[in-house]
């Protein structure tokens, strides 16, 4: 009988909330919810129920006290690039609202008419921040590894968002080696074999670029390649991204991207083919017709229902 009521006198002390668990810590489910889902209070919030990953945010959306997933959240790894120094096509192509910036070369600059000069590309990295370009390319140039260099940590020093691109041969990657030494960002072009992706990794390359195009054109299996030099990449564990240029079709886009790769850069020829397809053209045509018919109040007969 003591002991009986000194455990009685014990748990009258002890405060009611260190010993019953609430809700969100025992983590059981509640009525109305399946199992499976973490009951891990939100700031603010309360006990909200969320899904664990990113496939079942959809759940998470359902909740009036859940924000919606940000832009950035949903598009995943995915980085698109406009490849064109024209800056006509970026007023097109921007509003689309895909592109993460834009990527030029000294061939690019020429067929735009623009002057491959550091001031030119200065005034023309400004320009594309300002539609929303969150990264700007621009390739250095230079007879000597010396004027590589200089023109390539020039061109880093216009703005952090300038990513200096450089060709993979002896001099590009004896000059990205310096310029990341100094904290410049740097993407190795004209890939075309995935040792060179190794060698693009190994000196802290953010980006190296295969030319998808061009090695179809040379009789090689572009796709194939693009897809192994990706498989070196994720076996070295590497945040090297393979920026995969070149690109001649949209549907490339994503046959590629059914092997992991992530991120490409294409012309406003290939963006536009993005854009909608014949079927999805008719489908809106549709939908606009019986919208149009409704504010006239037209009733119009179809499959079997009045609308």
């Amino acid at each position: 009988r003591m002991i009986l009521c000194a455990l009685l006198l014990l748990s009258l002390a002890i405060p009611t909330a260190s010993y019953i668990a609430p809700v969100a810590q025992l983590h059981s489910p509640r009525s109305g919810y399946p199992e499976g889902i973490s009951y891990e209070p939100l700031p603010g919030a309360g006990a909200q129920p969320t899904r664990a990953g990113g496939a079942d945010r959809f759940y998470q959306r359902l909740s009036p006290l859940s924000p919606p997933p940000s832009p950035q959240a949903l598009r995943g790894t995915t980085r698109l690039f406009l490849d064109t120094a024209d800056e006509k096509a970026w007023g097109e192509q921007f509003p689309l609202g895909i592109f993460t910036g834009i990527t030029t070369n000294p061939v690019l600059l020429e067929r735009a008419g623009k002057a491959c000069t550091v001031e030119g590309l200065d005034a023309m990295s400004a320009a594309a921040f300002a539609l929303g370009a969150e990264e700007f390319m621009c390739q250095a140039w230079g007879e000597s590894l010396g004027e590589l260099v200089g023109v390539g940590a020039d061109l880093a020093k216009l703005d952090p968002r300038v990513v200096v691109k450089l060709p993979l041969t002896q001099e590009g990657i004896t000059a990205a080696s310096a310029l990341t030494r100094r904290g410049a960002r740097v993407c190795m072009t004209a890939c075309y074999a995935p040792h060179q992706v190794l060698t693009s990794a190994a000196l802290g390359a953010e980006y190296v670029a295969p030319y998808l195009g061009r090695m179809e054109d040379a009789g090689r299996d572009g796709v194939g390649s693009c897809a192994e030099m990706q498989q070196v990449l994720t076996g070295l564990n590497s945040d090297t991204r393979l920026l995969v240029a070149s690109v001649r079709e949209a549907s490339q886009l994503a046959l590629l991207a059914s092997k992991g790769c992530d991120t490409f850069t294409f012309s406003p020829d290939v963006a536009k083919q993005l854009s909608g397809d014949e079927l999805t053209i008719k489908a809106a045509a549709d939908f606009e017709t019986a919208a149009k018919n409704m504010k006239q109040g037209t009733k119009k007969k179809t499959i079997g229902f009045t609308i």
